[in-house]
């Protein structure tokens, strides 16, 4: 069988423009699996307010980060899908690696329809995501599986649903982390992530476990697929390795918006409630996303710095993600390598 890997994302809008952000909108909000809502609503929702009004208002927030090849979670994606290339062709490996995204060029069923005329039948599905949730990881599972049963002959796919618990991947945010907070004065550590609706969390409950409380605190048989649970472990599996002590982080969630309740606590009463502690330097981690983006370098890096500072802190850093390290391509390397043998 002739190999590949097809590293996954969300998506990105291809200009930082009106219609840029429209035409990213239309696909992602149209998504059953993010926007778990009556048809009707969704529809309404699209398009009587994202598209006339948030879509105009956000793309002048991703012209703030914009990079010369595009956007930021593009070019990082570019120079993965091309590191992971070139370390397969190094070691003598005919493993073609091929992005797919979601909501933008490349489509997920434009790189399977690539795979296929290109003869590549063993796929390794790799999301981007390290912690597993119905609202990405199912959501492109679903769609991968659908372009499979277009093919002439079913692929054989092997899916990774999550990799919060990888050595190399751990390794790789403590050595980020590590080379970041070295020279900076920061008294306390937020580890940031996306922050899901309970709804979204009970979807995936298949055993009825998750109360939202305590069974968060750790993975185990009866919440495997546990999207807080995982962030939980990430965070504690980083910290481990930091020997680090309690006291000096912390777990929030961010990006949440609408009026139904999403997990807890969320960052910006989070990062209040520090600053009533004396706690007035901070740094954030965000070891949900793979590669910085709009949520990361605008939300935390503009909206939440400037919430915090405002209210009284000190100083605010946002630790860059992994991005282009070399230490993440080696440990992308490492995995694809691993679940490919």
């Amino acid at each position: 069988m002739s190999k590949a890997v097809l590293l996954l994302n969300l998506g990105t809008p291809a200009a930082p423009t009106a219609k840029g952000l429209r035409d990213f909108y239309k696909f992602f909000f149209s998504d059953p699996f993010v926007f778990d809502i009556n048809p009707v609503g969704r529809w309404l929702l699209r398009n009587l307010i994202i598209l006339p009004f948030r879509a105009p208002k956000t793309a002048k927030d991703y012209a703030s980060i914009w990079m010369e090849g595009g956007s930021p979670l593009k070019v990082y994606a570019d120079r993965l899908q091309l590191s992971l290339q070139a370390a397969f062709k190094e070691a003598g490996e005919d493993v073609l690696v091929l992005t797919g995204m979601g909501y933008s060029h490349p489509f997920v069923g434009e790189a399977m329809q690539e795979l296929e005329r290109l003869g590549r039948n063993e796929i390794l599905v790799f999301p981007m995501f390290p912690q597993y949730s119905t609202a990405t990881t199912a959501s492109l599972f679903h769609e991968i599986n659908r372009c499979a049963t277009e093919w002439k002959s079913i692929p054989k796919l092997k899916f990774v649903y999550d990799f919060f618990s990888e050595p190399d991947f751990i390794r790789a945010w403590s050595v980020l982390i590590t080379d970041h907070l070295q020279n900076l004065e920061v008294d306390h550590v937020v580890f940031s992530y996306h922050g899901l609706p309970e709804s979204n969390l009970k979807k995936a409950d298949k055993n009825n476990f998750c109360a939202f409380g305590d069974c968060c605190n750790e993975v185990g048989k009866e919440n495997r697929y546990c999207y807080r649970a995982q962030c939980v472990a990430t965070t504690e599996s980083i910290v481990a390795s930091l020997g680090w002590k309690k006291d000096q982080y912390s777990i929030a969630f961010q990006s949440r918006f609408g009026r139904q309740e999403w997990i807890k606590p969320y960052l910006d009463e989070h990062l209040i409630k520090l600053l009533e502690k004396g706690i007035k330097n901070v740094a954030i981690v965000t070891p949900s996303f793979t590669s910085d983006c709009l949520e990361t370098i605008h939300e935390i890096g503009v909206e939440y710095r400037d919430q915090y500072l405002s209210a009284g802190g000190d100083s605010f850093h946002l630790i860059p993600n992994l991005n282009d390290e070399p230490s993440w391509f080696r440990a992308v390397y490492s995995m694809s390598k691993d679940q490919l043998h």
